[in-house]
């Protein structure tokens, strides 16, 4: 079902303040497995248990189950790079937009679990944050 085309108005609101900032560092976790942090613009983007991938217009060049080395190299062609634009389904899947490089989260689970998919700490203070189920919160 997903939430409403109003909630999708909501929280793309919320992110709007980070968008037309530019990465100050894209970064894999040293915790393993493929968690990554993104800093912006006095925001940041942290990637808890969502599936992702990042791709341009035409080549898919790394995702969440690639080799960390790999990915690593990956991420860091975000700095630097321009928050241009955020797009969000109403499945809370989001794809944000780094002029050409597109960071695409998805939720793992379809099922309420209550773990937190992604989340953004955002300039304000307040932290927006999306677990599996389509459910979001703001802290």
């Amino acid at each position: 079902m997903g939430i409403s085309d109003s909630e999708v108005a909501l929280i793309e609101s919320l992110i709007s303040p980070i968008v037309g900032t530019s990465v100050d560092e894209a970064r894999l976790s040293d915790l393993g497995g493929s968690l990554i942090s993104v800093t912006l613009g006095g925001g940041l983007i942290w990637v808890h248990m969502a599936s992702w991938r990042i791709e341009s217009d035409s080549e898919f060049l790394t995702a969440c189950e690639d080799h960390r080395d790999y990915i690593r190299g990956m991420v860091a062609k975000l700095d630097g790079r321009r928050l241009s634009g955020v797009s969000l389904s109403p499945f809370l899947d989001v794809t944000f937009d780094f002029d050409g490089l597109r960071l695409m989260l998805f939720n793992a689970s379809s099922r309420a679990t209550g773990v937190e998919s992604w989340s953004i700490q955002l300039p304000s203070g307040q932290a927006l944050f999306v677990t599996s189920g389509q459910t979001w919160s703001l802290r």
